[in-house]
């Protein structure tokens, strides 16, 4: 039998779908359901990346925080350059999905950063004081995902913190990790509360409807005497 040689113009398909496989096969030695990486668009209309950080300074006309540690983004940034979202060194997703056992990543130097969750399942309505109030499992996995990310954010970290739009619950958890920051130096202020709103509606998909979102949920932890005291009480936090 005579074998037919392999055509070279095959190869790139034949690598293209070894990598696909390589990325969906699923896990032999994890429980549950197969390990799967989140790879989302190329188009960076679609990223909604920004420095919070440098935002925020930004919209305040002041320093309030330090850039390059409070990263932001949608999903879409999974799967590629790490350069593209501000090559952050660990990623907290939102977006995690105990039932789909995924994970999102972005490609470094060193190899992939993969994001870290605490969560069992996704964050909802985390942006609003209610969801704090009725939800009490879902505000134990918040409080330690807010720790975790304080820790890093002390230590001079580069954190990239993300949802499915960037938007909403992503602005919510960077409206409660700067309004801890700035309130080491003392109460948070109507303007900074407006700068950290500022941010929040820079989000192309934002809609009109949803003005106001973080600048309320904001105010209404400074009637309770501010961030710092809200997740004290409800994180149990010392």
């Amino acid at each position: 039998m005579i074998k037919a040689p392999i055509k070279l113009s095959y190869i790139p398909l034949v690598l293209v779908v070894a990598f696909c496989a390589w990325i969906y096969y699923p896990s032999l030695t994890t429980p549950g359901p197969p390990l799967t990486f989140k790879i989302e668009g190329v188009l960076d209309s679609k990223l909604n990346y920004r420095d919070a950080g440098a935002s925020i300074n930004e919209c305040a006309h002041e320093k309030l925080l330090p850039e390059g540690r409070l990263l932001r983004s949608s999903g879409f940034f999974s799967g590629w350059s790490c350069d593209r979202v501000g090559s952050p060194d660990v990623i907290y997703s939102l977006n995690y999905s105990d039932a789909e056992n995924r994970r999102y990543y972005c490609r470094g130097e060193h190899g992939f950063n993969v994001g870290v969750t605490f969560q069992h399942e996704e964050f909802s309505d985390i942006e609003f004081l209610e969801s704090w109030e009725r939800n009490p499992e879902q505000v134990k996995r918040v409080c330690q995902f807010l720790r975790d990310g304080l820790r890093q954010f002390v230590a001079g970290k580069s954190s990239l913190f993300h949802c499915e739009a960037g938007r909403d619950r992503t602005g919510a958890v960077i409206a409660l990790l700067a309004g801890w920051e700035i309130e080491s130096k003392g109460k948070l202020s109507d303007a900074q509360i407006s700068a950290i709103e500022c941010d929040y509606r820079k989000s192309k998909s934002l809609k009109p409807e949803k003005f106001g979102r973080v600048e309320g949920f904001l105010r209404a932890l400074a009637s309770r005497g501010g961030v710092r005291i809200f997740l004290a009480e409800r994180c149990g936090w010392k």
